[in-house]
C-alpha cells in the first residue's frame, strides 16, 4: 500500500508548476505554491511548540484554504481535527476542549461566538480564509506575525521539489479526528489512520476516472469524511486540478461551474441531485403530483435520449461517473437516472469509521436499492445473520479502512467492536449471489410490532415518499400502532392550489395505497402532516429521536 501522504509529497513535486487548487471564480495556485503555504504553516507551528500528534483543528465552510491547512497539519506529523461549521458554538467549544486542541482555524462569524478564555489549551484562533489572527496567548502572536520570516530563514532561496520532505508516517498512525457529532454529553471523535485514507485512495479510483490533469469540482463539506476523500485527499494526491464551488450549490450555480470546468467525476448529496434534476429536466419529465413520469420513459426510448442528453450537458457534458453519498437517494430519482436515462450513476455504501468506503457499485451494473457490492482485496464483509440472503443481519466490516476508534471514548469503542475484531456498523442488510450489499435500515430504528415481528421503517418510508405530494416521511410506533409523519411537497401543492382539506384527502389515500404494497405486520394506522422539514444531522439524515 502507498500512503496518501507520500503520493501527494512525489505529486506535488511532480507537478510543480501546474495548477492544483482554488475557489470557484478566483484565483488559482499551483503545487509548488501550496507547498510554500504548506511550509510556512510547519515553520510557524513549529516554533510555537507543537510536537508531532498535537492537535490541529479545522471549523470552517469548504474552501481551497481548508483543503490546504489539513495537508499542512497531517504532512508536518500533526492531527487533524475536523469540527463540522455547523455545530453551536458551545458544541466546538466542547469538542476542541475534549481534542485537545492546540490552534483552532475557523470563520470570524464562529469565533465572535466562541470564548477563548474556556478553552485554555489552545494557543490561537486564526481566520482559516483570511489569515486574520482572531485570538492568541502565550506569545503566539508574536510567533503567528513572523511566521514568514520563519519561512524566508529556513529557506532563503524559497522552497524547492528538491527540498520537499514531509512527515514520514506508519500506516497505522492515526492523522486525523472527525466529529460525527456535536454533543457535548458523549462525543465520538473517530480516530482515522493513514492507512484508513490510503485504503481509500487505492480503492475508489477504481470506480471513479481520476486522471492526472483533469478538473474536479467540489460542492461537498470537507468536514465529512465522504468529501474529504473522494474531493480533496483523492484528487490532490493524484495531481488534478480541484475547485470549490464555495457558494451555495443551488442548481444554477453547480450547472454553470459544471459547464464551465467539464469535469469527469461528481459527487453530490441526494437533496443537490433532486435539486439538479428538478432545475434542469423538471418541466419534462415531473407530474403535477411532483413524482417523476417513470411511464414515459419506459415507452419512449426517443424520450429518453432527449432527456439525458438534456441533463448530461447540464453536468458538462463529458462525466464519466458521478454518486451521491450520505443519505439514501429517492426511488423515483434513483430509477430515472440509473434505469430510464442510463446515465453514468453509481452508489456506493460509507461509514466516517471506514473513511469512508465499504462497498461500491460500478458503471453499467446497477441494482435498484443496492449501495454497491464488496470489494475483494479491499475489505472483508459479513452479517450477523444466520442466512444473509434472506434475512437482515448487521453488517460488519474488517480491513484496513476500519479506524482505530473513538477519541478518549474507549467504552464507545468497545460497544461497536466484535470480539474477533470486527466493526459493527449499526446498518442490517442482505446480500446476494453476486455479493451486492442491500441496507434495510439502522439497528437502532428497528421497531418491533406486537406479535415480535421485526419492522424496519426506511422500507415502508422509502414506498411512502414515492407517493404522489410526499416529499419526506418518516414510520413512527405509537401504542403499538404504525404512524406516518409526513412533509408534503410544498412546491407541487402550490402549483396545484391544492387546499387544506384537499391535500388531507389525498394522503388518507396514499395511506390506504401504501398499506397494499407492504407486508400486513407493517400496516400503517395514521397519518400526521408536518408544514417544516425534519430536522436533519450535519450530513442530512432526519433526527428521528426527536419525532418518537
Amino acid at each position: 500500500m502507498i500512503l496518501f501522504t507520500d503520493q501527494f509529497e512525489e505529486t506535488l513535486k511532480e507537478r510543480w508548476n501546474l495548477l492544483a487548487i482554488g475557489d470557484y471564480g478566483q484565483q488559482y495556485i499551483t503545487y509548488g505554491k501550496m507547498a510554500e503555504n504548506i511550509a510556512i504553516m510547519h515553520e510557524m507551528w513549529k516554533a510555537a511548540g507543537l510536537n508531532q500528534g498535537d492537535k490541529i483543528a479545522i471549523n470552517a465552510k469548504s474552501s481551497s484554504a481548508w483543503a490546504q491547512h489539513f495537508f499542512a497539519a497531517i504532512t508536518g506529523g500533526y492531527t487533524s481535527v475536523q469540527l463540522f461549521p455547523g455545530f453551536m458554538p458551545s458544541d466546538t467549544m466542547a469538542l476542541v476542549r475534549h481534542s485537545d486542541t492546540r490552534i483552532l482555524y475557523t470563520e470570524k462569524a464562529n469565533f465572535l461566538k466562541m470564548k477563548f478564555e474556556e478553552m485554555p489549551e489552545l494557543l490561537g484562533i486564526i481566520e482559516l480564509n483570511t489569515g486574520e489572527l482572531l485570538a492568541a496567548r502565550n506569545g503566539f502572536d508574536v510567533i503567528y506575525n513572523k511566521r514568514t520570516q520563519l519561512y524566508k530563514e529556513k529557506y532563503p532561496e524559497g522552497i524547492t521539489p528538491e527540498r520537499l520532505s514531509f512527515h514520514k508516517w506508519q500506516k497505522d498512525d492515526v492523522c486525523a479526528i472527525m466529529y460525527t457529532s456535536g454533543s457535548t454529553g458523549n462525543p465520538k471523535g473517530v480516530m482515522l489512520t493513514v492507512g484508513n485514507f490510503s485504503a481509500n485512495l487505492e480503492e475508489i479510483p477504481k470506480s471513479f476516472p481520476y486522471r492526472k490533469g483533469d478538473n474536479f469540482l467540489s460542492v461537498l463539506p470537507f468536514a465529512h469524511v465522504f468529501a474529504l476523500s473522494t474531493d480533496v485527499i483523492i484528487p490532490l494526491s493524484l495531481g488534478l486540478t480541484l475547485t470549490v464551488l464555495c457558494i451555495p450549490p443551488i442548481p444554477m450555480n453547480v450547472k454553470k461551474a459544471m459547464c464551465e470546468l467539464k469535469p469527469r467525476i461528481f459527487f453530490c448529496v441526494p437533496l443537490i441531485m433532486s435539486k439538479f434534476v428538478d432545475y434542469t429536466i423538471g418541466d419534462i419529465i415531473y407530474s403535477e403530483s411532483g413524482k417523476a413520469k417513470l411511464a414515459d420513459t419506459e415507452k419512449n426510448a426517443d424520450f429518453c435520449e432527449y432527456v439525458r442528453d438534456i441533463l448530461m450537458t447540464a453536468l458538462g457534458g463529458n462525466v464519466e461517473a458521478f454518486a451521491t453519498g450520505g443519505a439514501a437517494i429517492p426511488s423515483d430519482i434513483e430509477s430515472l437516472m440509473a434505469f430510464k436515462l442510463k446515465v453514468p450513476f453509481l452508489t456506493g455504501y460509507g461509514m466516517t469509521e471506514c473513511a469512508p468506503l465499504i462497498c461500491c457499485g460500478k458503471i453499467g451494473s446497477y441494482k435498484a436499492k443496492s449501495c454497491g457490492a464488496k470489494l475483494p482485496g479491499y475489505a472483508e464483509i459479513r452479517f450477523d445473520s444466520p442466512d444473509p440472503k434472506h434475512i437482515a443481519g448487521e453488517i460488519q466490516v474488517k480491513g484496513d479502512c476500519v479506524f482505530a476508534g473513538y477519541y478518549k471514548n474507549p467504552e464507545a469503542t468497545s460497544s461497536v467492536m466484535t470480539e474477533d475484531g470486527w466493526f459493527k456498523t449499526g446498518d442490517m442488510g442482505i446480500t446476494d449471489d453476486d455479493d451486492t450489499v442491500f441496507i434495510v435500515g439502522r439497528c437502532k430504528n428497528m421497531l418491533l410490532s406486537s406479535n415480535g415481528q421485526n419492522i424496519y421503517p426506511e422500507e415502508i418510508e422509502s414506498v411512502l415518499n414515492e407517493l404522489p405530494y410526499v416529499s419526506e416521511s418518516i414510520i413512527v410506533q405509537r401504542k403499538n400502532k404504525l404512524y406516518a409523519l409526513i412533509v408534503p411537497n410544498g412546491d407541487a401543492v402550490a402549483k396545484n392550489n391544492l387546499s387544506a382539506e384537499t391535500l388531507r384527502e389525498v394522503m388518507r389515500q396514499n395511506i390506504i395505497k401504501l398499506n397494499t404494497m407492504i407486508p400486513d405486520y407493517s400496516v400503517v394506522s395514521g397519518y400526521e402532516l408536518l408544514l417544516d422539514p425534519f430536522a436533519k444531522t450535519p450530513k442530512g439524515s432526519i433526527k428521528r429521536f426527536m419525532y418518537v
